[in-house]
């Protein structure tokens, strides 16, 4: 019998984020052989959006079966916390490493003889891992802000041939991630609706920068507020404390805002109203917004000066604001800029299987411009259940050139192709599609969405136009980055023009989607437009769509003109 000559080379690691103590953006990433072979979010199967409080069962059970192996086969699980820590901080009685394993296989979903091996990889750590480790660079940068980790809202440190090096701790008092969440909350938003924050900030006339902000040669600091260990709550963490600090000190400056929430159907399970602003509400978030810009440059700016590198790599929630991440670029305030597309609590799970990884193998991934590691779906299925269905269908021979024409034509398109895209953003394989060129399709696919109509929708552009289109612009395969739109194709584009004359833009090359691609180019051939309005496969407040079942009722129970699913074409035309 020959021995196990298993080497570190090809050492499979699980990695994954989640819990049933105020988690959120539950998932589960595979390495193997230096390879991320599956990552999942669990909300896209759970239908649970953020996945609140949950384990990634089912996410690690699609990595599992897509790696074609056991539990037993596992060597290690990577979390993307570092659960002692949390949990040791705040004085209270932590879980063993095989307590937090039970929870993770429950017996009653995963079959197995033996527990793998649990590394806790610190959250920030996994944060910086998840973008550096994806980057391609040899030195950079490295910028880490949200609500908060364990101990602190902020990392920020500097990667040498590889290794990373914690610089600077911010603590959670001075929370970025706090700050933002607490404006939502303020003119009548819900805390994880930063993003409708920032599309909010767009419409803002004047601002004010907030005043209770002290910047400091290595960092800032937010004046008036108690340090860390007079916060400390009897949860695991201190949001709702430093919420309630920010919100007194936005009533203080700003006094009370219009407040108008959105209204919901109990019964239809959907949004029947969406939030009224005014503009006092849209000033609000254009101060908030300004005064995020003016923190994250100071701290750019002064570790850029410190480290001498001027490559940046980016993560944690506040890097998903796409204005503070063009202006890095487009102000020529970094060198570099890389930002992947899981920079939410999601990509911790990524974060740490590279990071433990790196430490076993000392492997350094070249750098990602794609990120399509989520179920897929054969022809074979999707024909079966459309027959099953009994829905009409055709099989043209091009579903891209079919598609051109019909988006061409001013229909809206449910796309639902290959692999499932990781992250908050559809970049063009779960996507809702519609013509940039007409002004009222805006409002058309807002209105399909179920979403405020003064969220802006974003485009999908071939890479080699997108030059022509965009100022000071720089490639952007994951819809991170917003850049101005040059005043003579603001005309040409309107549909996808924020307020403020900005777009964020997804860049596409044939290497990252090959059929998108195709898809984008037919519609350039027909209209002159090299890009075509792009938005998640989604309605209301549910999560990005996942199957073919799911794309196939959402397409049946929203105003969505066509759904070409796989090879085949439905159209609403085939049932008037």
């Amino acid at each position: 019998m020959k021995k196990n000559t298993k080497t570190k080379h090809n050492v499979i690691i699980l990695g994954v984020n989640g819990w049933k103590d105020q988690g959120h953006d539950a998932s589960a990433c595979l390495i193997r052989n230096n390879k991320i072979v599956a990552f999942a979010e669990e909300e896209r199967f759970s239908r649970k959006r953020y996945a609140f409080d949950s384990f990634p069962e089912n996410s690690i059970a699609f990595c599992l079966q897509k790696g074609e192996i056991g539990v037993d086969q596992i060597d290690y699980v990577a979390y993307g916390w570092d659960f002692n820590r949390l949990y040791n901080y705040r004085h209270k009685k932590t879980y063993s490493n095989k307590e937090m394993l039970k929870q993770l296989f429950p017996k009653k979903l995963f079959d197995y003889n033996k527990l793998p091996k649990l590394k806790l990889i610190p959250h920030h750590i996994s944060h910086m891992a998840s973008a550096f480790r994806l980057s391609g660079m040899k030195n950079a940068v490295i910028i880490v802000l949200d609500g908060q980790g364990e101990d602190s809202s902020g990392t920020i440190g500097i990667a040498n041939e590889g290794k990373i090096k914690v610089l600077k701790s911010i603590p959670i008092h001075c929370s970025l991630g706090y700050m933002m969440e607490a404006a939502c909350k303020f003119i009548g938003l819900r805390t994880f609706d930063v993003g409708k924050l920032m599309g909010l900030a767009g419409s803002g006339k004047n601002y004010q920068l907030l005043d209770n902000i002290s910047y400091k040669e290595d960092g800032y600091e937010i004046k008036g507020f108690p340090d860390d260990q007079y916060i400390l709550s009897d949860s695991i963490n201190e949001q709702k404390a430093v919420i309630s600090l920010w919100e007194k000190y936005f009533l203080k400056k700003f006094g009370k805002l219009k407040n108008s929430q959105s209204a919901f159907d109990s019964e239809k399970g959907k949004i029947i109203s969406t939030m009224k602003v005014d503009q006092k509400q849209m000033d609000f978030a254009f101060s908030i917004q300004k005064t995020l810009e003016e923190v994250v440059f100071h701290l750019v700016k002064i570790y850029i000066k410190k480290t001498r590198c001027k490559d940046l790599v980016l993560s944690g929630g506040v890097a998903l604001n796409c204005v503070v991440n063009g202006k890095l670029v487009s102000e020529k305030i970094v060198d570099k800029l890389f930002i992947p597309p899981i920079v939410n609590d999601a990509g911790v799970s990524v974060g740490a299987a590279l990071e433990l990884n790196f430490q076993m193998n000392d492997y350094q991934f070249p750098q990602i411009d794609s990120f399509y590691l989520g179920p897929d779906y054969s022809d074979k299925i999707i024909e079966k259940l459309l027959k099953i269905n009994k829905i009409k269908f055709s099989k043209p021979k091009d579903i891209s050139k079919i598609a051109a024409k019909a988006l061409s034509k001013g229909n809206v398109i449910g796309w639902f192709q290959g692999k499932m895209e990781g992250g908050p953003r559809a970049l063009g394989n779960r996507s809702i599609l519609g013509h940039p060129g007409i002004p009222e399709m805006h409002n058309k696919i807002n209105k399909i969405k179920s979403r405020e109509n003064w969220r802006p929708l974003a485009p999908s552009v071939i890479e080699e136009k997108r030059g022509e289109f965009f100022k000071q612009s720089d490639y952007s395969p994951f819809m991170l980055k917003s850049f101005q739109v040059k005043k003579e194709s603001q005309k040409i584009i309107p549909a996808v023009v924020h307020h403020d004359g900005t777009a964020r833009y997804q860049s596409v090359t044939p290497k990252t989607n090959k059929l998108y691609y195709k898809l984008i180019k037919n519609f350039y051939k027909i209209t002159g437009i090299p890009m075509v309005l792009n938005t998640s496969f989604n309605v209301g407040s549910e999560p990005i769509i996942c199957t073919p079942d799911q794309a196939i009722r959402t397409f049946f129970s929203s105003s969505l003109d066509h759904l070409a699913i796989g090879k085949y074409w439905v159209s609403k035309q085939a049932y008037e």
